[in-house]
């Protein structure tokens, strides 16, 4: 029996920690670059390799899916706001 708890409570662990460092935030663009968004409310993101910023303009309401990593926002995901 106990040599089936560990690798069961390591996988329960490792989706716990996946879940609990996604999250997302929404507000309009002030500033965007190749690697840098900025929303109006000065919170700064460094895109992950592969976001892309087509379309996507200052003043553009956006929700933005990001982690946190060694301090950093990490964006992995730009999209329009519905």
């Amino acid at each position: 029996m106990n040599k089936l708890v560990a690798p069961f409570a390591a996988l329960a662990f490792a989706f716990s920690m996946a879940a609990a460092h996604a999250d997302e935030a929404a507000g309009k663009i002030s500033a965007a670059d190749a690697g840098t968004l900025v929303l109006e409310d000065g919170t700064t993101f460094t895109l992950a390799e592969g976001v892309s910023m087509e379309g996507l303009e200052p003043g553009t309401e956006v929700t933005v899916s990001f982690e946190e990593q060694d301090g950093q926002l990490i964006a992995t995901e730009v999209a329009p706001s519905n």
